[in-house]
């Protein structure tokens, strides 16, 4: 897909648009709320500076309680597809929704558990680990919240997706990583040892 890329995000403009629409919402009352969320996916990833992708999506983290304040927020500002509810699609379990703004897919999932053969994610175990003082981007004047490219590795990692391991390990590896983040998902035995031994495969970390 072919588009015009928005210095200040990387995203494509429409994407770009549909994300700072929402967020003006989102951000004041999710703080209001005092629920914790974040941007996830290939959109944070983008935010972080991968580079040579465009996100077909916005993907949004948070709790049950934030899910159903995310939905207050954007869906009057486009077409609900799916109001937000309880969710099981294997491997994945969440409070769940669909939405349409500006052309572009935003997906809210509160409380996400990620269930695997190898190991389990569960967002609320995760919150505490984030750090916002590392990973917030400002784009249009809002400061947003991103999971951070470390967790992500590891979640696409114990869901196989080797599209999105080699890229986000390359930029790790000539960019850099959060060492002491990396060493606390690593050493969580939830995430399965196939997992972990990938992650420090392919970021060349020897035992």
């Amino acid at each position: 897909m072919t588009c015009t890329t928005v210095a200040s995000s990387g995203l494509c403009a429409k994407t770009h648009d549909a994300l700072a629409t929402i967020m003006r919402c989102i951000v004041p009352a999710m703080f209001k709320a005092q629920q914790p969320w974040a941007i996830i996916g290939s959109t944070s990833s983008v935010l972080q500076g991968l580079p040579g992708y465009q996100p077909p999506d916005i993907d949004l983290a948070t709790t049950m309680e934030g899910a159903y304040i995310m939905e207050g927020c954007i869906a009057p500002m486009g077409a609900v597809v799916r109001p937000v509810g309880y969710s099981v699609a294997a491997p994945y379990s969440s409070y769940f929704g669909i939405f349409e703004v500006g052309g572009v897919k935003v997906e809210v999932m509160g409380a996400m558990i990620i269930r695997c053969a190898d190991g389990v994610i569960d967002l609320a175990d995760h919150w505490a680990r984030w750090s916002d003082k590392v990973r917030v981007r400002r784009v249009d004047g809002m400061h947003l919240p991103l999971v951070p490219l470390e967790w992500q590795l590891v979640a696409n990692a114990m869901l196989g997706r080797e599209e999105r391991i080699g890229p986000i390990s390359r930029y790790l590896l000539d960019n850099g990583y959060d060492q002491r983040l990396l060493a606390v998902l690593l050493a969580d035995e939830r995430n399965g040892a196939r997992t972990i031994a990938r992650v420090r495969e392919v970021l060349r970390i020897e035992d």
